[in-house]
């Protein structure tokens, strides 16, 4: 019995994260988003997609770029140079990081989070210095800002709500230090933001609808082949009644079901015979022992 509950309360688990995995499953922009030269409202839905680099030094003065557009791949290839007065504005030398990175807008609300890919993360210094950024590179999963978009910050320190002590953004190991001054003098970021990951948009991977006719397809399928096999057993069984019937009547029939049967006739009915004998052996019996007696 504790087996059985033990058991039971596996599979109630196994089934509570198969939920949460599928609610928490990512999308793909292209479900929700692609090119489509023959629907208006799609085509600028997917295009309006795009991005802005930004920048803060330590006295968190606001510097982004320009606009940069999601082309038909549905990648984002971002290059932003800070110059080295947006690090240090008085050019002492002194300049510095507070935070840097990149915010993807405009995708539709509803399919956050999204499936994404990046690559070639970096920064490449004004001296000729490159940082990879790897923490970045690992990003799998664009998740919606709470300031809007999706935002990828590198900072060298987290920012922490001071009130609750929760941290609002993480430090990125890659730039530890960067704060302090001269320790950040200008240069390039710059990465490649895959919002097609899967390959939807270049038919590597079926689109949802896709997905759902195959479903559709496969289950009526799966009706047809239901539909094959009852008949077939309706068949087998018709069959099964008719070679029955021969067996009895020819009794040269070599089924296992008739052979059993007949046995179990056979000794049922000598089973009942023997009761009979019995009862008038005893019946026999009687009536000597009374002769006796008189």
């Amino acid at each position: 019995m504790k087996m059985r509950k033990i058991f039971a309360g596996m599979a109630a688990a196994a089934l509570s994260m198969t939920m949460i995995m599928s609610a928490a499953a990512a999308t793909d922009l292209a479900t929700v988003a692609h090119p489509d030269e023959n629907d208006e409202a799609m085509n600028k839905t997917y295009y309006s997609v795009g991005a802005m680099a930004f920048f803060m030094n330590q006295t968190w003065q606001w510097n982004q770029s320009e606009w940069i557009g999601i082309n038909e791949e549905g990648k984002i290839n971002v290059e932003f140079s800070i110059g080295a007065p947006m690090a240090d504005t008085k050019l002492e030398g002194k300049g510095t990081l507070g935070d840097m990175g990149v915010m993807v807008l405009n995708m539709p609300k509803d399919g956050y989070p999204y499936n994404v890919k990046i690559t070639d993360a970096k920064f490449v210094a004004e001296d000729g210095t490159e940082t990879v950024l790897d923490s970045v590179n690992a990003i799998t999963e664009a998740t919606e800002d709470p300031e809007g978009g999706f935002r990828i910050h590198i900072r060298p320190q987290d920012e922490v709500d001071e009130k609750t002590g929760e941290v609002k953004k993480a430090a990125r190991p890659e730039v530890a230090g960067w704060e302090e001054e001269g320790a950040f003098n200008g240069g390039v970021l710059s990465m490649t933001i895959d919002l097609d990951p899967n390959g939807v948009l270049a038919g590597e991977a079926p689109a949802e609808d896709s997905k759902d006719d195959e479903k559709k397809d496969d289950k009526k399928e799966d009706k047809k082949e239901d539909k094959k096999e009852d008949k077939k057993t309706d068949d087998d069984t018709k069959n099964a009644g008719d070679t029955t019937t021969d067996t009895n009547t020819t009794s040269t029939g070599s089924g296992t079901t008739t052979t059993t049967g007949a046995a179990q006739t056979n000794t049922q009915t000598g089973v009942a015979s023997n009761a009979i004998l019995a009862a008038m052996a005893m019946a026999a019996a009687g009536v000597v022992a009374s002769k006796k007696r008189k």
